[in-house]
């Protein structure tokens, strides 16, 4: 855990949680291990509980490396604490059991990182009607964030929701259409994958409205590319991808998935970013960067909100949809004041 991947070096307690979307595998699979090994317990929000467990296992083996290897500021546990959570994003209903799980286990939550995220070269309709990409990489995890919040709210006075998106998100073409959750004319993988980072920045300045008097703070980050994480359900995406994938391993810039994590984990513990909520990361120990003008327009956030609530209203805690359109209002009012 040394310079060697810019990993924060903070020490948490045991009954501290934090959860990881994604966590078996890739940039996420790192940053549950880091975290895990600075003490607090890490639940592992997948879908295979089999890949889970060998996760579990693979992380506890590198952990006792570390510790033969003197690597300081690490626990001298004999295992990390980490568990597996069992949730399929891609259906609404497993989503909201993970989350009457987690609600059912009484604990606080100090950390969410929404992590998992997919590219898919096909178009592919979930169950619950949306397109794929949409669904796992925003809509539900903005589900999950949505309904842990009340929780969060009283976990403590430094806790966090990460959301890990991407600098494809300043390349995209807006649609507002998929916004809505409606599908694209013509799919296309690298438009559907750079909307839905989009999204999550523009998820991150809404939420963040509606808790300024709260202790829960929003931060979005880009790791970087990753090839392994971004591509590894299926690799033929045809020739604009493959070009885009091509310049960057020229420029090298492709990172490992361990080098990819830092700027999550930064994110995630660093204490020194207190008070710095609505801020957009794309390397640890940086600076905040700015993210593209559409991702900052106020009036196509509050567009993403409004279709968001609508999308998922059945799932959705009343006094979140009240608080959210209360925040949209506040926007419309400032706008007829102002003309």
């Amino acid at each position: 855990m040394g310079p060697r991947a810019s990993i924060p070096l903070v020490v948490l307690p045991r009954n501290y949680v934090v959860i990881v979307t994604g966590g078996d595998t890739g940039i996420g699979y790192e940053t549950a291990k880091f975290i895990a090994m600075m003490g607090p317990t890490v639940i592992i929000a997948c879908r295979s509980k089999e890949k889970a467990e060998r996760a579990i296992e693979q992380m506890n083996e590198e952990f006792q490396q570390e510790k033969e290897n003197s690597t300081q500021n690490i626990i001298s546990d004999d295992r990390l604490s980490l568990e597996f959570g069992k949730l399929d994003l891609a259906s609404l209903k497993s989503t909201m059991d993970f989350v009457e799980e987690f609600k059912a286990s009484e604990r606080k939550l100090h950390v969410l990182i929404c992590n998992a995220g997919v590219m898919m070269a096909d178009e592919i309709v979930t169950e619950d009607n949306y397109e794929l990409t949409y669904q796992v990489n925003y809509l539900s995890q903005f589900l999950i964030m949505a309904n842990l919040l009340p929780i969060m709210k009283t976990s403590g006075n430094d806790v966090r929701i990460v959301l890990v998106s991407s600098a494809a998100h300043k390349h995209c073409h807006y649609d507002a259409n998929y916004a809505a959750g409606q599908r694209m004319k013509n799919h296309d993988p690298l438009q559907c994958y750079s909307n839905t980072k989009l999204y999550q920045i523009m998820q991150m300045y809404s939420i963040d409205r509606m808790l300024e008097k709260t202790h829960v703070e929003l931060y979005s980050v880009h790791p970087g590319y990753v090839a392994k994480d971004l591509y590894r359900r299926n690799r033929h995406f045809g020739s604009k991808f493959n070009c885009y994938r091509c310049c960057l391993k020229c420029l090298c810039m492709v990172k490992t998935p361990r080098k990819g994590s830092a700027t999550t984990l930064y994110a995630a513990v660093s204490p020194g970013l207190k008070g710095l909520s609505r801020a957009y990361f794309t390397h640890s120990r940086d600076a905040p960067a700015f993210p593209s003008r559409t991702a900052r327009d106020r009036e196509l956030q509050d567009y993403l909100l409004q279709c968001t609530i609508e999308n998922l209203k059945e799932y959705l805690p009343e006094d979140f949809i009240r608080e959210s359109l209360r925040t949209v209002k506040k926007t419309n009012t400032k706008s007829s004041t102002s003309q």
